[in-house]
């Protein structure tokens, strides 16, 4: 990711709707007999649940259960699932897969220039998505195909908007009648206010699933049986007590500070590492906000390890994270 600064991009927290251009993103496409089966094999979400019209978040390990990618998948014909990803982790996701798909009747493609993508965030984005559409989403996860394009509700105030190229522009027209435009800070900002982490560049194979809260969000199925990595991961979540979790925080950016990017570290006051930093957005009135993985035990005292003066202050997460204490 791109350093971001206070004076570069600054985030919009009014409850007006937001249409953001998510062009830092792009869509992979598996077509074939096999494609279900052989992703079915290879990530932690079930894809069998894709028959049904919603759209699952997921990871793709190593054997050692160490996180290679994450991304948003759905099923948009019986043969094709189109999975979404930052742009920065197409090629090692079409390189991770394909070493495993030339044994299925299945082929890999990057159809990011078929899709234009867009956000949208705020109060009743939800609504706004069904009244442009004329559907009805059934919950969160679910998707509406309105022509050749694919609306998801992640909650009711988050919209991703996979348009496809002959929809684009009238689409986007239609969903900026009573939005205002952001920039794509105000996305990964909703995002981090969402509790949901993803992998990038920096952060291949540093954590595991469980480490950014993915057994929390219904991005992991315990039940759905193998796949690379899953015994790893299935042994960390019967075997093992989680001791690390995501945590959302804030902290003071002074003019002209350049935002951390992902996999910075993030130490105690004695400057003794306690974990790393997944992502970070800035916020209005010269804060930022982040998402970082450390130890349950310590949440008090965090500082950034570039920047040891400045301290993390711990914010809530729209879920619980249940601790070794906890009944």
């Amino acid at each position: 990711m791109s350093a971001l600064t206070i004076s570069d991009t600054l985030a919009t927290t009014t409850d007006s709707l937001q249409l953001i251009e998510l062009d830092h993103q792009g869509i992979l496409g598996i077509e074939g007999p096999d494609a279900v089966k052989f992703l079915q094999g290879q990530v932690t979400c079930d894809i069998r649940d894709l028959a049904s019209p919603v759209s699952r978040a997921g990871a793709q390990c190593t054997p050692k259960g160490r996180m290679l990618s994450s991304f948003r998948v759905l099923q948009s014909q019986p043969e094709t699932l189109l999975l979404r990803a930052d742009t920065a982790m197409l090629e090692a996701i079409q390189k991770d897969l394909g070493k495993y798909i030339v044994f299925s009747k299945a082929r890999l493609s990057n159809r990011s220039e078929h899709y234009r993508l867009l956000g949208i965030t705020g109060a009743g984005a939800a609504k706004y998505v069904e009244e442009i559409s004329g559907q009805t989403f059934s919950g969160n996860d679910a998707w509406l195909k309105y022509r050749q394009s694919f609306f998801i509700q992640l909650d009711e105030q988050r919209v991703e908007c996979w348009l496809a190229s002959e929809d684009a522009v009238q689409l986007t027209s239609q969903l900026g009648t009573r939005t205002t435009k952001a920039p794509a800070n105000s996305w990964t900002l909703a995002t981090i206010r969402a509790g949901f982490g993803e992998v990038y560049p920096e952060t291949r194979e540093l954590f595991t699933p469980q480490s950014l809260n993915y057994q929390l969000v219904n991005a992991i199925n315990f039940r759905k049986g193998c796949y690379t990595g899953q015994e790893i991961v299935a042994r960390l979540h019967y075997k093992a007590t989680l001791k690390r979790h995501m945590y959302r925080v804030t902290f003071r950016l002074p003019d002209g500070f350049s935002l951390p990017t992902p996999g910075a570290g993030i130490v105690d006051a004695q400057g003794k590492t306690l974990g790393e930093l997944v992502v970070a957005a800035v916020d209005r009135n010269n804060t930022a906000e982040a998402l970082v993985v450390v130890p349950d035990n310590q949440l008090e005292h965090l500082y950034l390890a570039q920047h040891p003066e400045i301290q993390l202050t711990r914010l809530d997460l729209p879920y619980l994270i249940p601790l070794e204490n906890d009944h």
